[in-house]
């Protein structure tokens, strides 16, 4: 294909088109829910006003308070001051790896992570709501207790190992984030009443978050997103537009050339024609005639059956079988007749 580079280019540029505009509509369908959750405050009402909505639960609610455990909270495997409701430790390894143009590159890869969580709750005073499933959060803000790197020390044949594999260990990193009790944080999910008990949990109208900002922060985070997707998308649609008009532009091109080159050998074909009817004898006897148009000479002998039958227009047209004898027809010649 002429065009095979711009079809390669523009497949790549609406495979990101795609996901450009996907998440645009997560980010707009996101905003539109946070926009519409109602938002309450954790006092003695607010039981009362989940067991009178239908199946004693609100789809998506805003809820506000303080990070308290049910029971004895976490303690820090690295900073024992520090207690908390969860905690996340990773262990990282940095190295440079060989790509496939021969550079060398930085690269993070995760090689362990253990997370341990406990019950809690988000409380104002002496009501509160229990937090499901927390670690499934979209937005999930948590502090980082805890960041050590250790460089690696690399010996002579480290050095030569890794630049006959391709990788080279830089260090590991260690890392302790953990949801500390006392936080004040924003709920947002779904809000259910389970016999006394209020929980906050993941909702099929929208995701789950955990976060220190305010619903108006949030949802400012989201329209920000959506804006800058936005403009994507249009980057992108327009990139599609200018290799769809290139493609167009040479499919046209060459649908053009296609189009005078046919000119051009039917023209040909036709003066072919008139020269080889001017240089033919005027007066030939029916036997000399071609047996399917009857006006040109007998010209083109039919192999392997030998039949001398056709002139050289209507062999063009016949290719399967001998009109004389409906033998297979395997070759054509030009045939001489003194």
């Amino acid at each position: 294909m002429d065009f095979v580079h711009e079809s390669v280019a523009l497949g790549v540029d609406l495979l990101i088109l795609g996901l450009c505009v996907r998440e645009y509509v997560n980010y707009k369908t996101t905003a539109k829910v946070l926009r519409e959750a109602p938002q309450y405050n954790i006092d003695g009402d607010l039981k009362n006003i989940v067991s009178r909505q239908q199946d004693k639960k609100i789809p998506y609610a805003v809820i506000r308070g303080t990070v308290t455990p049910i029971g004895v909270p976490l303690r820090s495997s690295f900073v024992p001051s520090v207690s908390g409701v969860l905690q996340i430790v990773k262990l990282h390894e940095h190295r440079v790896m060989r790509a496939f143009a021969g550079f060398w590159a930085e690269q993070r890869k995760m090689l362990h992570e253990s997370i341990n969580e406990m019950p809690f709750e988000l409380t104002n005073q002496q009501h509160g709501v229990e937090i499901i499933d927390a670690m499934s959060a979209a937005v999930l803000d948590v502090d980082v207790v805890y960041d050590n790197y250790e460089s690696t020390s690399l010996s002579f044949f480290d050095h030569i190992f890794g630049f006959f594999t391709g990788v080279r260990q830089k260090g590991l990193q260690t890392t302790e984030q953990v949801l500390r009790d006392g936080s004040f944080l924003t709920a947002i999910g779904e809000l259910e009443m389970d016999g006394q008990t209020l929980r906050m949990q993941p909702s099929k109208q929208g995701p789950l978050f955990l976060t220190t900002a305010t619903k108006s922060t949030l949802i400012k985070r989201f329209e920000d997103a959506k804006s800058s997707m936005l403009f994507k998308i249009v980057l992108c649609s327009s990139i599609s537009m200018v290799l769809v008009g290139l493609i167009v532009r040479k499919m046209y091109r060459k649908k053009k050339q296609e189009r005078e080159e046919a000119k051009i050998r039917k023209r040909l074909e036709l003066e072919r024609r008139e020269r080889r009817a001017r240089n033919r004898p005027h007066t030939l006897t029916q036997d000399q005639l071609c047996v399917v148009c009857s006006t040109n000479p007998k010209e083109i002998i039919l192999l392997p059956c030998g039949h001398v039958c056709l002139c050289e227009d209507c062999a063009q047209k016949i290719d399967i079988t001998c009109p004389v004898c409906r033998s297979k027809i395997d070759s054509k010649a030009a045939a001489f007749i003194a």
